[in-house]
């Protein structure tokens, strides 16, 4: 079976999917048709371009027929003051109801941040969520013993030795992004992903804030990589506290202007 199969009778010969093709394995051929590359199945990156792109439903990619793919429905449409107003809303919560956010939620917002762009549709993400305030605690203090050889977090260490955790903030839950630590690297890959998943989270309801600290210390911590499961061979790009907003935000902050430049 072909990589990319093109139904004859309902293509129009509209070179949409030629002209998506991002690594050009969709050519015009006999007839104004579409026609594939011999070497397609080895070079397609599943973008998914081709089959997304039809108007027609022609097209079926690796034996998934259009059918089998949702269509984008215009009722949902965002329009773009709603899509300024959800990102200037976004804040960094550090304040958290106790309870946990819901696992049914929390895979659907994962299922919303695999959609996240990725070098070549690579998409190496893996997820980790950690639930509880026991493990959360149990990481919290296994980050602040290896954030004790660094000086210049001495106020965050003095307040964690007082009972206070201003490493996780008291939330219910953390959201990490792992992936293979060899070959390219899938640090940009991960902040994408926490980015789509912390703008989703934030449509939702649910807060979230980067967990710059335990990021930090997952670099050189094999206790805390060890406590947090990170399989051989890979490596943290990224982690998000998340949980219920104790406190709601009324207005949206200032920020300083853009910085800009054209050439």
């Amino acid at each position: 079976m072909s990589h990319i199969q093109i139904d004859s009778a309902r293509c129009d010969k509209d070179g949409l999917c030629v002209a998506e093709c991002p690594v050009g394995i969709i050519a015009f051929g006999e007839g104004g048709l579409p026609a594939v590359s011999d070497e397609a199945a080895a070079r397609c990156v599943m973008c998914g371009h081709c089959v997304a792109v039809c108007p027609q439903a022609a097209l079926t990619l690796a034996g998934i027929p259009p059918t089998a793919l949702p269509e984008v429905q215009k009722k949902f449409t965002v329009s773009p003051e709603a899509a300024e107003q959800l990102l200037r809303s976004r804040r960094s919560v550090r304040r958290y109801k106790s309870a946990p956010v819901n696992r049914d939620l929390l895979l659907q917002l994962i299922d919303t941040a695999r959609y996240a762009p990725s070098g070549m549709n690579a998409q190496p993400v893996h997820w980790l969520v950690v639930e509880g305030r026991e493990r959360m605690m149990e990481l919290a203090g296994l980050t602040a013993k290896a954030l004790r050889r660094l000086p210049y977090f001495l106020g965050f260490l003095e307040a964690w030795d007082k009972g206070q955790d201003v490493i996780l903030r008291g939330a219910p839950n953390l959201v990490l992004a792992h992936a293979e630590a060899t070959g390219f690297d899938h640090t940009v890959d991960g902040a994408i992903a926490l980015t789509y998943f912390e703008l989703a989270a934030h449509a939702h309801g649910v807060g979230t804030c980067w967990a710059g600290l335990l990021m930090l210390a997952a670099k050189d911590s094999p206790e805390l990589t060890g406590a947090l499961r990170i399989p051989e061979g890979h490596r943290v790009l990224g982690a998000l506290m998340a949980g219920y907003p104790k406190y709601g935000f009324k207005r949206l902050p200032p920020r300083n202007p853009a910085k800009v430049r054209w050439l």
